[in-house]
C-alpha cells in the first residue's frame, strides 16, 4: 500500500497526497499569473467547482494572493458563467509579415474581411446591431521566434501610416512578461484575429443590506475531528446557508453546503460580504 511504501500512517499519507495536488495546482496558477507578468498579490483567487473551495485557502497561501473568494454557489459557477457571458467566435488568419514592411492598407483590408465574417456569424446567431462588438488582435513575435503575444488594437489605428503602434504595444507586453525587449529585432505579425461578440445584458446579483455582525455561532451545526498540519483538531462545522453578511468565520473551520465544502485553515478567517461571498484572508 501507499502507507507501507512511504512509511506513513493513513492520515499522514492522505495529507501528503493533498499537498502534492495543491503544489501541482499552484504550478498551474503560476503559469497564468506570474509567468504572464502578473503579481498574484494584486489579485483575489476565485474558488469554483465542487472541489475548488477545499483547496482554495491552501492555494491562496502558496501563491500569496490578496484574498480567496468563495462565491455562494461554487459548484454551479461555470454554468452561471456560461449563461451570463457574451457569445463569441474567433476569426483568425495567418499573416506572417514583418511589421515594419507591412502595408497598412493591406492589413486593414484583411481585418475588414475578418470583421465581415464575424458580422455574418453574429447575424446568424440573432445578435442585434447594438449588441455586436468586434475585438481586433495581432499575434506578434520577434522574427523567427516561437513566443507570440496578442496585441489588441482599434480599427481606427489602421488609418495611420505605419505599424509602429503595434511594436510599442508588443514590447510593453514583452517587458511585463519577460522583463526585457529586443529593440533591434524585427517584429513579425504571425496571425491577425477578429473576435466577434454578442453582448449579454448584465446579470443582477442578489445583495443583502442586513448586517448580522461578526458572530457566526448560529451557523455552527457541530464540531468534528479534522486533520490539519499533522494532527487532529476539534473543528467547527458551519452550514453555509445560515451564514449572514458580516459574519466572520475563524479558522480552522469547515463550511458545508450542497454543492461544495470550504476549508478555512488555521491563521485565516472568512468574512461574509453583502453578496454572500466568503472572503478568506490571513487573520
Amino acid at each position: 500500500t501507499i502507507t507501507e511504501q512511504l512509511g506513513m500512517g493513513v492520515e499522514e499519507a492522505a495529507e501528503a497526497i493533498i499537498e502534492i495536488v495543491n503544489e501541482n495546482m499552484h504550478a498551474a496558477l503560476r503559469v497564468v499569473s506570474v509567468e504572464r507578468g502578473h503579481d498574484p498579490r494584486n489579485f483575489g483567487l476565485v474558488a469554483f467547482g465542487g472541489a475548488g473551495p477545499m483547496h482554495a485557502n491552501a492555494l491562496g497561501r502558496l501563491i500569496h494572493s490578496r484574498s480567496v473568494i468563495v462565491p455562494p454557489t461554487p459548484g454551479v459557477m461555470s454554468a452561471f458563467g456560461f449563461l451570463s457571458s457574451d457569445i463569441q467566435n474567433e476569426f483568425p488568419e495567418t499573416y506572417l509579415r514583418v511589421a515594419e514592411e507591412t502595408q497598412i492598407q493591406e492589413l486593414r483590408a484583411t481585418i475588414e474581411g475578418l470583421i465581415a465574417q464575424a458580422d455574418e456569424w453574429l447575424e446568424g446567431e440573432g445578435v442585434s446591431e447594438d449588441d455586436k462588438r468586434f475585438d481586433l488582435y495581432a499575434d506578434c513575435r520577434y522574427y523567427l521566434q516561437n513566443i507570440q503575444i496578442p496585441c489588441r488594437f482599434e480599427l481606427e489605428e489602421l488609418e495611420e501610416q505605419s505599424s509602429d503602434f503595434l511594436r510599442g504595444r508588443f514590447e510593453e507586453a514583452h517587458r511585463q512578461r519577460y522583463n526585457f525587449d529586443l529593440p533591434d529585432s524585427p517584429l513579425e505579425i504571425a496571425t491577425v484575429r477578429v473576435v466577434g461578440r454578442g453582448t449579454i445584458k448584465g446579470v443582477s446579483l442578489l445583495e443583502s443590506e442586513d448586517g448580522a455582525g461578526e458572530d457566526a455561532s448560529g451557523a455552527v451545526t457541530r464540531t468534528e475531528q479534522v486533520y490539519f498540519d499533522g494532527g487532529w483538531v476539534e473543528t467547527p462545522i458551519y452550514e453555509r446557508r445560515k451564514l449572514r453578511p458580516g459574519n466572520a468565520v475563524a479558522g480552522p473551520a469547515v463550511v458545508v453546503q450542497d454543492d461544495t465544502t470550504t476549508v478555512i485553515e488555521s491563521g485565516y478567517a472568512g468574512a461574509v460580504d453583502r453578496f454572500g461571498n466568503i472572503l478568506i484572508e490571513e487573520a
